[in-house]
């Protein structure tokens, strides 16, 4: 929080709710230590309260589907103002699944307004769900920090090939890409210095 606080970002992450982080070797023992990925309600509200104060809008972090209902009773708990911004993380090992057809199952549990975006941890299945996304009306991301593979299954060797790839897929759905502008007005973001 005494970094949000010093720097004062116009936008962080705000992991959204607790999870068990697990993953496995295909002998079945554990890839790493079984975590808890801590997040109870009352940390979360702290952070929030930073953000609030120092005008920085919250980005949901939402790992299964109930942490993105939960979303929506922070909103009614008025634990934040504004419409909210959720990221679906899918294919943590423990959490919501790369699956396409979960993303409108989780879309549906969002409230009216909700902003949202996948960030799929994976190789070749990422792509499917960032095109669905972009059917749905979401929006999207994409970088090394989740994955490194191209949708020819190549290894990327930068970010700006990943940007390129999900820029193509994006015009394949018929949906055009944001200036940096208009996604500061998407994002709810204030005026550029």
């Amino acid at each position: 929080m005494a970094c949000l606080e010093e720097t004062k970002p116009e936008m962080a992450a705000c992991n959204a709710g607790s999870l068990n982080y697990l993953k496995q070797k295909k002998d079945g023992t554990w890839a790493w230590p079984p975590t808890l990925f801590d997040n109870p309600v009352e940390k979360i509200q702290a952070f929030l309260d930073v953000m609030t104060a120092n005008d920085i809008v919250p980005e949901f972090e939402s790992f299964d589907s109930g942490i993105v209902r939960s979303v929506g009773l922070y909103k009614n708990a008025g634990m934040f103002k504004g419409d909210a911004h959720i990221s679906l993380v899918m294919g943590v090992a423990s959490g919501q699944p790369a699956k396409p057809e979960w993303v409108p199952l989780l879309v549906a549990e969002m409230q009216p307004g909700t902003h949202w975006q996948v960030i799929c941890v994976g190789r070749k299945e990422i792509w499917a769900l960032q095109r669905k996304a972009l059917e749905e009306g979401g929006n999207v991301r994409t970088g090394l920090e989740d994955t490194f593979y191209l949708p020819s299954g190549e290894k990327a060797q930068n970010n700006g090939e990943m940007v390129e790839a999900l820029a193509k897929i994006t015009r394949e759905v018929g949906r055009d890409i944001a200036t940096a502008e208009e996604a500061r007005q998407i994002l709810g973001l204030k005026d550029a210095p």
